[in-house]
């Protein structure tokens, strides 16, 4: 019983901190999530694949953001939706 309970308790910090490591990966740029959540806003995306879409081809900053991974940033848009 306690391996069970130990491994569940591993797979939620593992599956946590993936979602903090996309939003480690927009905070290391944009210094707060307040301010990731103001530029989605900004952007008028719907979803996380219509930010993705306005990121990589409509921002003022589309090169940059060619280097960051879909997920990274499909993980972003769901963490500010919450």
């Amino acid at each position: 019983m306690k391996k069970v309970v130990s491994l569940a308790a591993m797979l939620g910090l593992i599956l946590s901190s993936s979602a903090v490591f996309a939003v480690d990966t927009c905070v290391k740029c944009h210094k707060s999530m307040d301010k990731v959540a103001e530029y989605i806003k900004k952007s008028g995306a719907k979803s996380a694949d219509e930010l993705v879409d306005f990121l990589r081809n409509k921002s003022a900053k589309k090169a940059l953001h060619k280097s960051v991974k879909d997920e990274d940033i499909k993980k972003a848009f769901a963490e500010v939706k919450k």
